[in-house]
């Protein structure tokens, strides 16, 4: 079975309906999303609206678990913390039900999927080797499928050896014979210094990941943003990819 691998969409509906056309003809049966619907961008109701026209799975990420309650806003930035107050406005008290009901990580055909790390599933990042090799550790299943970095890459295990690489555009690893800790990247705010949407095919029965980037109009998004009043930092930011 293939599946739709996504993380971070924060609001950008561009970069969302970007990578699903893009995404179209791969003959894909499920969505996984890895969290953080909300938070950073204009559209976080209709991200929801066409999430669930797809047969999905939904993990919660930080900024979606803050909007429903059930996280504090100390563990946000200043910045961040300004565009969630500003999110509470553009989302429906529907999606912050169905939000306060989703599982902080779900185990599905052999993975594990989450937000933040094995260790704490909605909080915490995953930001080098050392981080890794202790989440080998943490996880419950040997592939894991993260976000929250808004970096695409991927972590390998294989006997004692570990390895790890950022991914590029087209990039296919296979998963066989490892442990493996993936992240998708961003769909709404790469930060790996690439604008375009990040995103990735699981094949389940070949065992294999394609990384991919999409291209999007990101000035569309951007005019939203500064209609609504986020920040320039945020609004100059996903045209940069930072």
């Amino acid at each position: 079975m293939k599946v739709l691998v996504l993380s971070d969409i924060h609001g950008n509906l561009e970069a969302m309906e970007a990578v699903l056309e893009a995404a179209s003809g791969m003959d894909w049966k499920e969505l996984w999303f890895l969290g953080d619907l909300c938070g950073y961008g204009p559209d976080p109701e209709a991200c929801y609206r066409r999430l669930i026209q797809e047969k999905h799975i939904f993990i919660p990420g930080n900024h979606d678990l803050y909007l429903c309650g059930r996280m504090k806003g100390e563990f946000f930035s200043t910045e961040s913390h300004r565009a969630l107050i500003l999110s509470r406005s553009l989302i429906s008290g529907e999606l912050v039900n169905h939000m306060k009901q989703l599982p902080a990580f779900i185990e599905r055909k052999g993975f594990l999927l989450l937000h933040g790390s094995p260790e704490e599933p909605s909080r915490s990042y995953i930001l080098g080797e050392d981080d890794a090799l202790r989440n080998f550790k943490a996880a419950s299943k040997k592939w894991i499928l993260f976000g929250h970095t808004h970096i695409q890459e991927h972590y390998s295990l294989r006997s004692r050896e570990l390895s790890s690489s950022r991914a590029a555009d087209g990039d296919l690893i296979s998963l066989k014979g490892v442990k493996i800790l993936i992240n998708p990247g961003s769909v709404g705010q790469p930060r790996d210094n690439n604008p375009k949407a990040a995103w990735g095919v699981l094949d389940t029965g070949k065992k294999e990941f394609n990384f991919y980037r999409t291209a999007y109009d990101y000035t569309k998004t951007q005019a939203k943003m500064k209609d609504l009043g986020f920040s320039d930092f945020l609004i100059e930011r996903i045209s940069r990819g930072v």
